[in-house]
């Protein structure tokens, strides 16, 4: 114990104010001349830990719950100062703050970790479509958000999706009892690398239609990617190696093309289209006009494609869905002769 005498927390410092919402809004704090007395008090509530032996200093479960209450006893301004210079109009601000302290009033002390974004959105900002901005999200609890999707995985590949702290996910065993393997959003974000087997080509996949009825051949693994939120399929897709290739087989039009592009320009892959030779055959039966400003099969806006179908499409203002070849029997074919 030091013989020094304890100093108190001096909330009238401008410096020590700043810290102190500082900490609330991103839950952590640095030690110095100012702060010292606020850690040290913080540290005998257990309301902080230390970062890594340095003079960071973070908020713990119990802190993130307590510490609003030691600002409205000494610094009853606080909420005020934290939201003034935001951009918000004052009856934005006004139900934002009401709606907050009588959440705060109301919540359990074990906050959870994972929060739907539904759920979010309508705790803090009134219902499930309004958007929380940034810098109110600064004044509320680091939720980690969820849109709680799943990541849908088919083959017969044995890959093991490695998790920090936690057992690995093998799909060898899940693959083998069921049609495909479903993981939650809230798992995948979890991964830190794969493992285990590893399949001779990946192929991500449009609509969910087409990745659940699909004839594969063994060791190509199957990845849903929809086009509304293929970020799931991208994370896993980045952690497997470089030499496992990659293909993406989706919709003929506008957006099915650019999530190729996408996924391929997140993943640092090339950009690889399935476009099966036969499928212009399909064309006269199957190739639906194009709707201007359609989130699918929107006119097309790009330069003429090199590719002959893709080339012809656009030149007759049309788009075609993937599903239209799903049983020919020359599919299964032109994977083989992918992998091969």
């Amino acid at each position: 114990m030091s013989d020094q005498p304890e100093l108190a927390v001096d909330w009238q410092s401008q410096i020590l104010r700043d810290a102190a919402i500082g900490l609330f809004k991103t839950e952590r704090i640095r030690r110095d001349v100012y702060t010292g007395p606020l850690i040290s008090e913080l540290l005998e509530l257990e309301w902080l830990s230390q970062v890594d032996n340095e003079d960071v200093y973070t908020l713990t479960p119990k802190g993130r719950h307590q510490y609003p209450k030691l600002l409205d006893q000494n610094l009853p301004q606080w909420q005020e100062l934290a939201l003034s210079g935001m951009n918000m109009q004052d009856e934005e601000r006004d139900a934002f703050m009401r709606r907050l302290e009588f959440i705060r009033a109301n919540t359990r002390f074990d906050l959870p970790v994972w929060i739907n974004r539904k759920s979010f959105n309508t705790l803090y900002g009134g219902d499930e479509k309004t958007q929380v901005s940034d810098d109110l999200q600064a004044l509320l609890p680091k939720y980690r958000i969820s849109e709680d999707a799943m990541l849908r995985i088919r083959g017969t590949t044995d890959m093991h999706l490695m998790r920090k702290m936690l057992k690995p996910i093998r799909l060898g065993p899940i693959l083998q009892m069921m049609s495909h393997a479903a993981i939650p959003e809230r798992d995948v974000m979890e991964l830190t690398e794969v493992d285990g087997e590893q399949p001779y080509m990946v192929m991500t996949v449009e609509n969910l239609s087409v990745f659940a009825d699909m004839d594969i051949p063994d060791h190509l693994m199957l990845i849903w990617a929809p086009l509304n939120y293929p970020d799931l399929a991208i994370k896993v897709l980045k952690m497997i190696p470089q030499y496992v290739p990659h293909i993406h087989f989706g919709d003929l039009d506008p957006s099915g093309l650019a999530l190729a592009e996408h996924i391929a320009g997140e993943t640092g892959r090339p950009v690889r289209r399935f476009l099966p030779e036969f499928w212009q055959e399909y064309m006269n039966e199957y190739a639906q006009p194009c709707v201007d400003g359609s989130a699918k099969g929107s006119c097309w806006q790009l330069a003429i494609s090199s590719n002959a179908l893709i080339r012809k499409l656009m030149l007759r203002k049309e788009w075609m869905p993937q599903s239209v070849i799903l049983l020919d029997p020359r599919l299964r074919h032109e994977l083989l002769s992918l992998m091969n």
